[in-house]
């Protein structure tokens, strides 16, 4: 095998922004890890009779989508399963609540029309054509009295890409037309449900990629829990730590978390330690190993054990995170013709890795104190371009700080690792310990 194909083999094993999505990838390489919200949210499920609607937060990156396929897989013969990706199609710069109502909409009316769940639907998915056709086709000039509703939800699927209009979402009374929306999807999921003596359950992934004001407005509304059928949102790990997000939290049944492995311990009063967490750094250690066993002995033994270690720490235990540092090597070492990736190879691929993460004056006191105590706090920021926030929610969004759990299942924080030797040098110059 040439060197560049030996690399390159590796390479591809590692692809940063590619869930486990497939019952054969997550045979390949999933890794079990601890506390992992889908026996949870299986049993919650079970223990439901009327609808109910979960929370499940995490970090971007940190494997939320794996869990949520997974998820997928156990429920597919007991439950219709509803899968909606706001990543791929909605516009993350122009979304709200009337976006997502829609487009949850859409895709079930979709899944009524490809999996004939129902014989006499006509008559209710029509009804749901007008009414959708008063929300999406408000702007001049659009044609769509002749289409039918196959046609309908594909025409409709590229406006909702690029969000609604701010004529439609502002100067239109939307709630009343979203909520007669909404009660005739409902006399659908019914319908459905008792004819095929199946559940549905709605899967929501994607709304951690946008931005957490829009995600908080969205979740504002009541109308993303009006459904009659059992739901699923994924959310950011900054929201859910939000305190402007308690009393929107508060109508979910429950938020559940997915927790990193944390790479290092905590004390009695959940305060950081140097210690190393040697479970947690396990997990992640099988996490490249089970792809690297799959290409056979052409890449045993690729990466010295020292430089898997320091992949894993500075990984701070996101998946995503793990990955990338682990691509990275591997582009390294086809660039200096490498056999393996040692220690060396792999502070190198740290270093770059470092460089996607940006640090400004006022995240340094904050980062240092959270280091210190374990805690979030509420001090607020001002700038001109975004107005007063408070620092953690964006210290959270943005993986410069990442949150764990004890074997108690009590929550901690700590700076990201990758980022610890910053902090190391801004404490230095300001004479802290």
């Amino acid at each position: 095998m040439s060197n560049n194909n030996f690399w390159r083999t590796a390479y591809q094993l590692f692809k940063p922004e590619e869930p486990l999505a497939t019952p054969e990838s997550l045979k390949s390489f999933y890794v079990q890890r601890d506390n992992s919200p889908v026996d949870k949210l299986i049993s919650l499920l079970e223990m439901e009779d009327d609808p109910a609607k979960f929370l499940l937060a995490g970090h971007r990156g940190g494997g939320k989508t794996t869990e949520l396929r997974r998820l997928e897989q156990k429920l597919a013969d007991k439950y219709a399963v509803v899968w909606i990706d706001t990543q791929t199609s909605l516009d993350r710069y122009n979304i709200g609540h009337a976006e997502v109502v829609v487009l949850i909409d859409l895709q079930i009316a979709r899944q009524v029309i490809q999996s004939n769940w129902f014989f006499k639907k006509d008559k209710l998915l029509q009804a749901l054509l007008e009414s959708l056709k008063s929300v999406v086709y408000q702007e001049k000039g659009n044609q769509t009295e002749s289409l039918g509703m196959p046609e309908f939800i594909e025409k409709a699927g590229i406006i909702l890409k690029r969000g609604l209009t701010t004529e439609v979402t502002k100067t239109l009374n939307v709630r009343p037309l979203l909520s007669e929306i909404i009660t005739i999807v409902n006399n659908i999921i019914e319908a459905a449900e008792k004819e095929q003596e199946q559940k549905l359950l709605i899967i929501v992934d994607g709304l951690d990629r946008h931005y957490q004001i829009t995600a908080l407005e969205m979740f504002s509304s009541s109308l993303l829990i009006e459904l009659n059928c059992h739901i699923i949102y994924s959310i950011p790990i900054s929201l859910r730590y939000s305190p402007s997000f308690r009393q929107p939290m508060e109508t979910f049944q429950k938020c559940l978390d997915l927790n990193n492995p944390p790479v290092f311990d905590c004390d009695d009063n959940l305060r950081p330690t140097h210690n190393p967490n040697y479970k947690g750094r396990e997990i992640l250690i099988n996490v490249i190993n089970k792809r690297i066993t799959s290409l056979g002995d052409s890449h045993k033994g690729l990466f010295n054990p020292d430089a898997l270690e320091l992949i894993c720490k500075k990984s701070g235990g996101v998946m995503r995170d793990l990955v990338r540092l682990a691509r990275t090597t591997c582009e390294i070492g086809l660039r200096n013709k490498l056999t393996l990736i040692t220690l060396e190879t792999a502070e190198e691929a740290v270093r770059e890795v470092r460089k996607e993460y940006n640090l400004s004056d006022y995240h340094y006191p904050e980062l240092d104190l959270i280091h210190r105590t374990g805690k979030l706090t509420t001090k607020a920021h001002s700038l001109p371009s975004k107005g007063e926030f408070i620092i953690c929610d964006e210290l959270l969004q943005n993986k410069l700080v990442l949150g764990y759990y004890n074997s108690m299942q009590e929550s901690w924080f700590d700076i990201n690792p990758i980022l610890i030797e910053d902090l190391e040098r801004w404490q230095t110059a300001n004479n802290h310990i």
